[in-house]
């Protein structure tokens, strides 16, 4: 310990409170001379962190300033430095705190552009939009009005996903052009529709895919056609039809039979529409078998439908089988299926006799004579039948089972004119 110090530990004790002061101004006078000569950077560090922590701003010490002009200000900055975060909470604020005093549409502005550069889309795309709306006569409302579309697209998923911003943001655009069709982003606001228009297209496809890889035929046939309607211009035409064709064939092919006719005819027009466009298409020969087997096929359901219906209904249905066979048999080119066809058509002229025998037999009335003229009446419709498929099958495959109903009917038609005559004596 030097002189000097040992002087000052013991000295006066009235002194000593000075003494140690002076001290202790001597030995932060030393330490700031080492630190300035050894480590300077440390001390302009120091004074650099002090300044920065003295003049620091955050959006919640501003909001609790009172004065609009210097959070005005501050705002600004932030707002220029690209710190959106730091600003939006402040413009939201000023606007509140402004309206009906001072003008807030710059403010708005810059709020609507802080939103959409923090990548807020969904507030961006609103806010846009509500400017154009209060300050329609502002050069900005031109540009807000196709930022707010811009932010719905912004919003738009990938195409598997649902597409309600897609939708929005093409109406925005459309909304654009219509009212500023002279701006120079109407280039911009139609290309922008067709890259989401095109989207719309992939996902409407994809759903149409799906349904047919599903087995729902009946929406893949519709969704499919729906895509001709909706974008006529859209890519692969060609195979869109053909899985029109394809998605309606095996809807038809698992319908029951009172549905399979109709169904089958929606494959031969759908087959027409994809030849008439396509004639020399790859997919021709499986779709010409398509529509092969239709008009087959659509005169076998013809004849399964007939059993869907009540014995009292049923020869008008074998009328309308036999009907459906006779317009298909022209189209029909495999001699197997075109026999098979002539021999439903046999089989249904069959039907209509055994159906009328079948109706005399269960005539059930209590009234003993009701029911015998009912059956006389059935039976005399068997007859008539038998003569009619006589005529045209005599030597058919149902020939014999026709002639023997023939001879029942006959036979219990006679009877039954002997008993109502003896009732009439």
């Amino acid at each position: 310990m030097g002189v000097w110090a040992k002087k000052l530990i013991f000295a006066n004790p009235k002194r000593r409170n000075t003494n140690l002061g002076m001290m202790f101004r001597k030995l932060t006078t030393q330490i700031s001379t080492i630190i300035k000569r050894r480590y300077p950077l440390v001390l302009i560090g120091i004074a650099v962190i002090a300044m920065v922590l003295a003049s620091c701003e955050t959006p919640e010490k501003l909001m609790k300033n009172p004065d609009i002009n210097y959070k005005l200000k501050v705002a600004t900055e932030w707002y220029n430095k690209k710190e959106y975060y730091k600003c939006i909470p402040i413009f939201e604020e000023l606007m509140g705190l402004m309206k009906g005093q001072r003008s807030t549409e710059d403010i708005y502005y810059m709020y609507c552009m802080a939103n959409f550069k923090q990548g807020d889309y969904m507030l961006a795309a609103y806010h846009f939009k509500s400017y154009a709306n209060t300050y329609p006569t502002s050069k900005k409302a031109e540009d807000c009005l196709f930022m707010s579309a811009v932010s719905n697209s912004m919003l738009s998923p990938k195409y598997e996903l649902d597409q309600t911003y897609t939708t929005k943001a093409i109406d925005a655009f459309q909304s654009f052009i219509n009212q500023f069709p002279q701006s120079s982003k109407v280039d911009s606001a139609n290309k922008s529709i067709i890259r989401l228009r095109k989207k719309l297209e992939r996902k409407a496809l994809a759903n149409a895919e799906l349904y047919y890889k599903t087995e729902n035929y009946k929406a893949a046939a519709v969704s499919f056609k729906n895509l001709l309607t909706q974008w006529p211009d859209i890519d692969n035409v060609e195979r869109i039809l053909f899985m029109v064709v394809k998605s309606y064939n095996k809807y038809a092919e698992n319908s029951i039979a009172i549905r399979r006719v109709e169904r089958y005819h929606s494959v031969i027009d759908a087959y027409k529409d994809f030849y008439y466009k396509y004639p020399s298409s790859k997919y021709v020969a499986e779709a010409v078998k398509y529509e092969q087997d239709a008009h087959f096929y659509s005169t076998d359901a013809a004849y399964e439908r007939v059993f869907s219906f009540s014995l009292m209904d049923r020869e008008k249905q074998f009328q309308l089988a036999i009907k459906e066979c006779n317009s298909q048999l022209a189209f029909i080119k495999d001699p197997d299926q075109a026999k098979k066809c002539n021999e439903t058509i046999e089989r249904c002229y069959y039907g209509i006799i055994k159906n009328n025998f079948d109706l005399a037999e269960e005539q059930a009335d209590t009234n003993a004579v009701r029911r015998d003229i009912k059956k006389a009446d059935f039976f005399d419709k068997t007859v008539k039948s038998y003569y009619n498929f006589v005529d045209k099958y005599k030597d058919g495959k149902y020939f014999k089972e026709a002639e023997k109903l023939y001879a029942q009917a006959s036979d219990n038609l006679n009877k039954l004119k002997g008993n109502g005559q003896k009732q009439k004596d």
